[in-house]
């Protein structure tokens, strides 16, 4: 009885092993055919909205070359319209089509409501007019449409005969070709398609609850949409969070191009399904399995009859195994046909090792580096054999530890010798596969010729640091100096003050008067490089406050009015519509605005200067405002525009003779601009004046009220 018992726990294990074998190969197994299956869906995913961009494409292309005749015509708009709604009726997936002018203008459209409206401020209008590329599909953004659609547009630039930017063709996506074609793929409750633009927006999902249209996939560094993106790959296969909705999935993502068109951004597809119901039938399987050994411990315990009848459905299962494992052999072997095919056409080196390190599969990329052939080197040569004798010894201590298991990665860089005597260096990054004993089975490794690269980065390195340290003894030296030229100077305007005690003569006092002028102007200088130097040591903040933009902007041009009349200038200010209230720092924007009204005043001998602010763009929560003060005096000559805003540089140096200055103004402007999340520029015609501009990131909405001994918000 012992023996027989002995026997039947013998058995039992080995039969748990199995089964536990079976569940894990199973579960590989499981994974492995979604896998294939979800990429076959993005794969015809890909092809069907790869030929509708294609198709739009030539479409447009067509309508692009009809339109001059057309609208050359009594008629031409109605001719135009009503050509758009019958290629809108025709084409699939196609909602709207819109002729739009230079200037933003609808023109034309199958849908009148929308001709006259004007899209000059929208991000399409701004992206088809700055690129300009006839031969190229922009493709936007999602969006909200006027007529309440959240979809994106394709869009072909107009030119003229001399090929100047004439307007654009714009065809707006329907939503529910995505819909129809994506819902007709589903196969399972926990499926989900998306497309999403380039950038990360979610255009049109299968998901409804949440809905996630419009939700930026890549506000995660890591998500699926990114890692994407960022592998270079046209196709990604990932098990990974989604970033939508939290829940663990698989992800076949593939990145769509226009079939033999060019587009400015792609669009990007991802079919995926949900993990837990991907492997539902393969945990209700391994339930059953379970609950199949269970019974079969208590009938062995029964007795050896019960295990005659385990055996056999062993038997039966190693047969389901062996078809199973003939048809893997069969992919096995598929597989490895693509993998030679990719293999030997790969732009980087590229080859194999087998156990004992020699080479065994190399591709013409590598020889091409090395100058061997694959004769030479298959089966003959090991990778240390062609390394620089410098390089031996680090790359030994690597390899040893890549040998005996410690890591499966090696990640080099290292000098090799060419077969005609030059060296260059490569990159290296090798993997190793290992059997079940941890032994090498065989090694693969890319290797990148890395020369003109590590040539390039010594040199910026250099450079860099040259840069730097010459920029911080720089700041060094002119704050010290600042400070060490200030105590003097107040030290002569107390004295100075002193003497006006006291009665003096005219002749006295038009001296005093000279020596105070220069003093103050000395202080201005030295205080603008004390300004410099602290917001390049990053100890000058942002202080939000809530502005009343009439009472900044009239100080502003005041004070600007009071240095213009002596020279007989006039001075303007006009505020356009902004959106109430705004937060931003006071201060800085004074400062930015007196800058720019002292050099109006310095280099004007006639006219009026303006003052002008206007809003250049908002969003939800900020709005970019622009400042600008145009004058009408001598100009910059536009090689010299390049280095206004440098640091100690004027237009013509020579100018600081007649017009005075250190050239630091108009660095500090810059410099607070871009703190403020904008931007300094100029605008200058030479001899009929120039427009300084400055725009600033505003924050919507009042400040709250303070409380006792609080402090403005700093940034």
């Amino acid at each position: 009885m012992r023996r027989s018992w002995k026997i039947s726990v013998a058995v039992l294990a080995l039969l748990g092993s199995v089964i536990g074998a079976d569940i894990y190969f199973e579960y590989h197994r499981t994974a492995a055919r979604e896998e294939e299956r979800l990429t076959l869906l993005a794969n015809a995913l890909d092809a069907n909205i790869g030929e509708q961009l294609r198709a739009t494409s030539r479409m447009m292309d067509a309508l692009r070359e009809d339109i001059p005749g057309q609208l050359a015509e009594r008629d031409g708009v109605q001719r135009v319209s009503r050509r758009m709604t019958v290629l809108s009726e025709a084409m699939t997936g196609i909602r709207t089509l819109l002729h739009v002018d230079a200037e933003g203008v609808v023109v034309a459209s199958n849908r009148p409501q929308l001709i006259g409206m004007n899209f000059g401020g929208s991000e399409r209008y701004s992206t088809i007019r700055e690129s300009h590329r006839p031969d190229t599909l922009y493709v936007s953004r999602p969006f909200n449409t006027p007529l309440g659609s959240f979809t994106i547009s394709l869009g072909k630039t107009l030119s003229t005969g001399s090929g100047a930017f004439e307007g654009y063709l714009l065809a707006i996506v329907d939503p529910d070709f995505f819909g129809v074609l994506m819902r007709s793929m589903l196969y399972a409750p926990d499926m989900r398609l998306s497309v999403a633009h380039a950038d990360g927006q979610v255009v049109y999902s299968t998901q409804t609850s949440p809905d996630i249209r419009g939700v930026s996939l890549s506000k995660r560094a890591d998500s699926p949409f990114v890692r994407h993106m960022q592998s270079g790959r046209e196709a990604s296969f990932i098990v990974d969070v989604a970033t939508a909705t939290g829940d663990r999935r698989f992800f076949a993502i593939r990145t769509v191009h226009p079939a033999g068109a060019v587009a400015d951004k792609p669009l990007v597809i991802a079919v995926s399904r949900d993990v837990t119901g991907v492997f539902a039938e393969w945990r209700h399987s391994t339930m059953e399995l379970g609950a199949l050994y269970a019974v079969s411990v208590i009938g062995t315990l029964a007795g050896l009859r019960m295990l005659g009848r385990r055996k056999h459905a062993f038997r039966s299962l190693q047969a389901e195994k062996e078809a199973l494992k003939k048809g893997a052999e069969e992919k096995i072997q598929e597989t490895n046909e693509q993998f030679r095919a990719y293999f030997n056409n790969v732009a980087v080196g590229a080859v194999q090792l087998d156990a004992d390190g020699r080479y065994q599969l190399v591709n013409d990329r590598y020889c091409e580096m090395t100058g061997y052939s694959r004769e030479e080197m298959t089966q003959r040569m090991r990778p240390s054999d062609i390394t620089h004798p410098d390089d031996v010894e680090g790359e030994g201590v690597q390899m040893q530890a890549f040998w005996s298991g410690e890591s499966d990665v090696l990640d080099i860089e290292k000098r090799i010798v060419r077969k005609g005597g030059g060296t260059i260096w490569v990159h290296v990054f090798a993997h190793a596969v290992r059997d079940e004993r941890g032994q090498i089975k065989f090694s693969s490794a890319v290797i990148e010729d890395i020369t003109h690269r590590r040539a390039l980065m010594h040199d910026l390195e250099d450079a860099r640091e040259r840069a730097e340290a010459a920029n911080r003894a720089k700041t060094l030296f002119l704050g010290n100096m600042s400070h060490e030229m200030r105590t003097p100077l107040h030290h002569i305007a107390g004295v100075a003050s002193l003497f006006r005690r006291d009665p003096l003569t005219e002749k006295q006092s038009r001296r005093l008067a000279m020596l105070e002028s220069g003093v103050k102007r000395l202080d201005t200088v030295i205080g603008g490089i004390l300004t410099l130097v602290d917001i390049e040591s990053r100890s000058t903040s942002i202080r939000l406050r809530t502005l009343d933009m009439e009472a900044l902007i009239g100080n502003v041009a005041a004070s600007a009015l009071e240095r213009a009349l002596p020279k007989g200038l006039q001075v303007t200010h006009h505020i356009g519509p902004l959106p109430e209230p705004l937060m931003g720092d006071p201060a800085h924007i004074s400062t930015i605005l007196a800058c720019f009204c002292n050099n109006a005043v310095t280099f004007s001998e006639k006219g009026t200067i303006h003052i002008r602010v206007m809003c250049v763009s908002e969003e939800a929560g900020s709005a970019l405002v622009r400042f600008e003060v145009q004058d009408e005096g001598i100009g910059v000559a536009r090689e010299h525009m390049g280095r206004l805003f440098e640091h100690f540089e004027q237009a013509d140096n020579s100018n600081t003779r007649r017009y005075g200055g250190t050239g630091v103004g108009l660095a500090i402007v810059r410099q607070l601009a871009r703190m403020m999340g904008g931007d300094a520029g100029c605008d200058s015609v030479q001899g009929e004046g120039s427009t300084f501009w400055a725009s600033v990131l505003l924050v919507k909405g009042a400040a709250p009220i303070k409380q006792t001994g609080s402090e403005d918000y700093q940034i």
